[in-house]
């Protein structure tokens, strides 16, 4: 048999414990095998203070068990943005291995309003008043997960029958008895981020001659090329940039995508350049792994090679003023983070 409790009136006094006074201090020892819960992992303590959220006060409690209510529910009470009721079972919730026991429980309700999936974590305290020191004890359980699946949550051996029927200890004083609960709902506030990996295959291949070489401007670049949805492009300087200025060519890939990229998104490129020995077949080649980014759109080689060795018309490299280099692209992989 379920009880409900009768809904409050305006003129209805409201359930509560007596007035808590100043604590001092008090010192009381348990026989903590009067306290378990489902699965041991409880905080047990003496405070002075009252619950914040809800109290219960029962009037004649032995006849819960006399009428055959085996199971009371409280009327709702709204915590953390959420309704909540609490279950006492005067008997120990037997299914739950509760005999012998008080059991106490919260159920959230009101659950119709939320969303689909939703999911409450919750910790909560439950409290029995000692009428005789003037302060509570509590019992604290640890973080739990209200759901669809189990939206009620509890202490199946909150206190045993022979301590709390023993009226030297307090909590049963002419048969009445005030129970409480406080709960900390935690917010889903967690920063996170969804980490996106994906491989790709794309390979690009292209040989450009340059001619007139020598008589370039400050740089030569290529037109754009497409890799995997991705615009490149090589950048030659023939005189050299930066610190290799008048001392060797310098050679660079450029991603022309990057304004496109959002913050935290990448692309991880193999890239080979070369330059050909168009005598002797051979050619200087380097190659490179690099993550192109908002913040990294050019990468390659400053002292690519001399300019010395470049112009020695024994190498190759230079015939009839025009210069062949080589790019070979693959993207690895797209990295996105959100």
């Amino acid at each position: 048999m379920t009880l409900h409790s009768p809904k409050r009136t305006a003129n209805s006094n409201p359930l509560r414990a007596p007035e808590c006074k100043k604590w001092v201090g008090f010192c009381i020892t348990l026989n903590m095998g009067s306290i378990a819960a489902e699965d041991e992992e409880v905080t047990v303590e003496v405070r002075g203070a009252s619950p914040v959220h809800y109290l219960l006060k029962i009037e004649s409690f032995s006849l819960l068990s006399e009428s055959g209510i085996d199971k009371f529910e409280s009327n709702e009470f709204e915590v953390g943005g959420y309704k909540w009721k609490m279950i006492v079972y005067p008997d120990g919730n037997t299914p739950e291995n509760g005999s012998g026991h008080i059991s106490v429980y919260l159920a959230i309700s009101g659950t119709s309003s939320l969303p689909a999936g939703w999911e409450v974590n919750a910790i909560f305290t439950f409290f029995l008043f000692n009428q005789l020191s003037d302060n509570y004890l509590s019992v604290r359980g640890k973080m739990r997960r209200f759901q669809s699946i189990k939206n009620v949550w509890g202490l199946s051996k909150f206190l045993s029958h022979e301590t709390f029927e023993n009226a030297s200890n307090g909590y049963l004083v002419e048969d009445k008895c005030v129970f409480g609960a406080e709960i900390f709902v935690v917010q889903s506030r967690a920063i996170g981020e969804c980490l996106s990996l994906v491989k790709s295959n794309g390979s690009f291949k292209r040989e450009w001659k340059i001619c007139n070489f020598p008589n370039l401007d400050e740089d030569w670049v290529s037109e754009e090329f497409n890799v995997e949805g991705h615009k490149w492009q090589l950048q030659l300087y023939p005189k050299g940039n930066g610190n290799s200025k008048g001392r060797d060519i310098s050679v660079f890939l450029r991603f022309i995508d990057w304004k496109d990229l959002y913050h935290h998104k990448k692309v991880k490129a193999n890239c080979s350049i070369s330059i050909k020995d168009q005598i002797n077949g051979e050619c200087r080649k380097r190659s490179y792994t690099w993550w192109f980014s908002t913040t990294t759109q050019n990468y390659g080689y400053p002292g690519f090679m001399p300019l010395t060795e470049l112009h020695d018309q024994k190498k190759g490299y230079l015939v009839n003023d025009c210069l062949v280099v080589e790019v070979e692209l693959e993207e690895a992989l797209v990295i996105s983070k959100r």
